[in-house]
């Protein structure tokens, strides 16, 4: 499977999962919504969205073959600014 197979929306859920899930292994306790479908739609699609920057930025590493420089950041005012990745 490529990255551009998976979802934005599969891997948040993917990644919400796994961090309820070994919690316990590292000395914390779940979220008060440790199931997907309990987070509010706000906390879903915040996740999601930064799955799809994370998936934008490993699309471009996969296709220029080196870490990135910048993340794409929404702004408020429509525009993307541009932050430091720490790549």
């Amino acid at each position: 499977m490529s990255v551009g197979a998976v979802t934005s929306e599969r891997l948040a859920m993917l990644l919400h999962h796994y961090s309820e899930a070994l919690a316990p292994d590292f000395g914390l306790r779940r979220s008060a919504c440790p199931e997907w479908g309990d987070l509010s739609q706000q906390e879903r699609s915040r996740m999601i969205a930064a799955m799809r920057l994370a998936l934008l930025d490993l699309r471009s590493e996969l296709s220029y073959g080196g870490p990135c420089e910048m993340l794409a950041v929404p702004d408020l005012t429509g525009g993307s600014e541009g932050i430091e990745c720490g790549c």
